[in-house]
């Protein structure tokens, strides 16, 4: 498949469950790595089932709740980074989701533009002119 954000949610996707599996090796508590490890996993489903919508409303609802795990694997990110814990390169991992969430980001507004853009020529189109 060539769908840039699908191809960068599964990489990212497999680079927090290769994060998670070396944490988990740790011994340290995994309340928040497997947190992001399901918020990277919901994120992922709702970008594929975005991919693979029905309709414009599903495409839209599933682009917002990959936003909204995108920001809550941002967050888990930056808490464990700060919590110095574990050494791990975190910044590139919150690169990859903060890549991942501009382009949600983009294709949501895109998206709503083009709504707005079809709503008033919709309207447009449907006004009578005749007397």
């Amino acid at each position: 498949m060539s769908n840039i954000i699908f191809n960068k949610s599964v990489e990212f996707l497999a680079q927090i469950a290769l994060f998670n599996e070396a944490y988990s090796k740790s011994g340290l508590d995994e309340t928040i790595s497997k947190r992001l490890l399901e918020a990277a996993s919901e994120m992922g489903t709702h970008i594929n089932k975005s991919v693979y919508g029905d309709d414009k409303s599903a495409f839209n609802d599933h682009l917002q709740e990959a936003l909204k795990s995108s920001v809550e694997c941002v967050y888990l990110l930056k808490t464990l980074s700060s919590m110095n814990l574990f050494p791990y390169d975190y910044v590139y991992l919150i690169s990859m989701v903060q890549d991942i969430k501009n382009v949600l980001i983009a294709s949501i507004n895109a998206n709503k533009n083009s709504s707005a853009a079809a709503s008033k020529w919709n309207k447009y189109n449907s006004t009578n002119y005749s007397s």
